[in-house]
């Protein structure tokens, strides 16, 4: 599949419930002669049905600016289209993944205080894997049909669970992977007991966030889904931790209607901070306009448009997991001399059509399942939870060892630059001689090229470039890049580069990865200043040449 970072990805959504008496429970103040309902009431702002067509308008706009900034990056990678604003769109993903995390924060906040922890968990496993499991293999099947490649299909893929970036078949499940930690964290918290201290134990996440980002080191700070020993740390947990205190913010009288209007300076900022930074300012923002829209009037929900948006809010799970194989469908079926606005009004529009056709059959799906687990008897009950936990957590460990695993080699490849000089690295042909003097030189029949070098925002580059030994394909390759003399990043492939597949000598190459998307700093790095070079594991190194950035 393309690149399993697209969604920086962008970018996502954290599955919320669908049916909307269910969103009515969640946000209505809880009856107080149910012990089970903790947690403040939200008084004064819970009108039936107003919130709910607020928030699903609000979520029918995250999705949409998720689409668009992957209809944008797929053009590019599949069919070479231009991005005119490569750095708008980019950040529409990741506030698209923000806005999502914050509304699952504040619906979680209400929902773990409702229900019984074994039903919580329950409930939400059951909104998230029948669907996702479901689009999985209808697409695999129509890929199949049309004999088009569908990769990314693996155990640890397919678990959600948070183990490290790795590939998957419809790579946006580094959402999904945070979402279902954040879960099963909060059902830990429930069953201990802690239910009612959720608004402390919030408020130390978030200082536990902002503590640990200037400490993390910057590839730590973007990798999703993160290993689970990261999962605490990662900047993209702030609006959800944020969303988790608005039950009580709201309460308390501090968020009203006019607070979105303290978010738009937070979202001019985001573009002049790296993706990580982003993250974390988006997502306060995130948290201001989702608090505003649960305490603004209702919008008219009578309009047959205002219907139509209130219905993709329904559907905005199924947009979400069914858009990128949408997108790489379009690309497969629009003539390659089309432009890009073409395709990506076709794709658009077979994205928002899928959405249409599955969606009401995923919430009726949905309403269905979530019948029969309250008809389950508490022991079936904590048979399934139980299940669930040692496959997902067991899945978890396993591939936040890989990843520990992945660091030691990357350790290792530090430790080959620094056997070249200081100044070796200030200059291709430096490099070049260097590697050359001490026998360090990998094979020549090795292929690689860096094939772009795109501005991201003011402060960040996007590397893109491919390498792989057709002499040894099961060679460990890492992409270095140096501005200055200075190493700024080290990366592992992480993308199956089909489109390559079909070319004289990458035969064989569409199922292994062989791509890298690597972000670099732009204040360290003038582009004639970048340095390429790929580092195997055995410390062999061979320079790359670096084209130009794309304006």
């Amino acid at each position: 599949m393309i690149c399993a970072g697209l969604s920086t990805p962008f970018e996502a959504a954290a599955m919320l419930d669908r049916p909307r008496r269910d969103f009515a429970a969640a946000i209505a103040p809880a009856p107080p002669a149910v012990p089970m309902q903790a947690g403040p009431a939200v008084t004064g702002i819970a009108r039936p049905g107003g919130e709910i067509a607020n928030l699903q308008i609000l979520r029918a706009f995250a999705a949409c600016l998720v689409l668009v900034h992957h209809v944008a990056v797929y053009g590019q990678a599949l069919r070479g289209a231009g991005r005119p604003f490569a750095a708008l769109d980019h950040l529409m993903g990741v506030w698209g993944v923000a806005i999502f995390f914050a509304l699952s924060g504040f619906l979680m906040a209400r929902l773990v205080t409702r229900d019984a922890p074994l039903v919580f968990l329950a409930h939400r496993v059951g909104r998230i894997f029948p669907t996702y499991l479901a689009v999985v293999s209808l697409f695999a099947g129509v890929f199949a049909a049309f004999g088009l490649p569908f990769g990314g299909v693996s155990v640890l893929a397919l678990s959600l669970a948070p183990g490290g970036v790795r590939g998957s078949p419809l790579n946006v499940e580094w959402t999904l992977a945070l979402e279902l930690s954040f879960y099963v964290g909060l059902f830990l918290l429930a069953a201990a007991g802690w239910a009612r201290r959720l608004v402390p134990v919030a408020a130390c996440w978030l200082v536990l966030l902002a503590v640990a980002f200037p400490l993390l080191p910057p590839d730590s700070r973007s990798l999703m889904p993160p290993p689970l020993y990261l999962v605490p740390v990662t900047a993209a947990c702030a609006p959800f931790a944020g969303g988790l205190l608005l039950p009580r913010l709201i309460a308390a009288g501090w968020v009203r209607p006019a607070t979105a209007l303290l978010a738009l300076p937070l979202v001019v900022l985001c573009a002049f901070v790296d993706t990580a930074a982003a993250r974390w300012i988006g997502g306060v923002a995130a948290i201001l306009i989702v608090g505003a829209a649960v305490t603004a009037p209702a919008l008219p929900r009578d309009r047959p448009a205002a219907r139509a948006v209130i219905a993709l809010g329904d559907w905005s799970y199924v947009l979400y997991l069914a858009h990128p194989p949408v997108l790489m469908l379009a690309s497969w079926a629009c003539p390659t001399d089309w432009p890009g606005a073409a395709y990506a009004g076709i794709a658009v529009a077979g994205a928002l059509l899928v959405a249409a056709l599955l969606g009401p059959l995923d919430v009726a799906v949905y309403r269905r399942l979530r019948r029969r687990i309250d008809a389950l008897t508490p022991a079936a009950l904590k048979r399934a939870v139980a299940t669930f936990l040692v496959v997902f957590l067991g899945c978890a460990l396993w591939g936040s060892v890989e990843t520990a695993r992945d660091a030691l080699a990357e350790s290792r490849a530090r430790t080959a630059i620094g056997v070249l000089p200081a100044g070796a690295w200030t200059a291709p042909r430096q490099a070049e001689l260097a590697i050359t003097e001490r026998g360090l030189a990998l094979p020549s029949a090795l292929r690689g090229a860096v094939e772009s070098v795109e501005r991201l925002s003011q402060t960040e580059f996007l590397i893109t470039a491919y390498a792989f030994d057709p002499g040894r394909p099961s060679r460990g390759l890492q992409l270095a890049l140096f501005c200055g003399g200075r190493l700024v990043a080290l990366d592992k492939p992480r993308r199956l580069r089909r489109d390559l597949a079909a070319q004289p000598g990458f035969e064989g190459m569409g199922t292994r990865r062989i791509g890298f998307r690597t972000r670099i700093p732009a204040k360290a790095c003038g582009p004639e200043t970048i340095v390429a070079a790929l580092v195997d594991e055995g410390g062999l190194m061979a320079v790359l040449p670096v084209p130009q950035p794309a304006r």
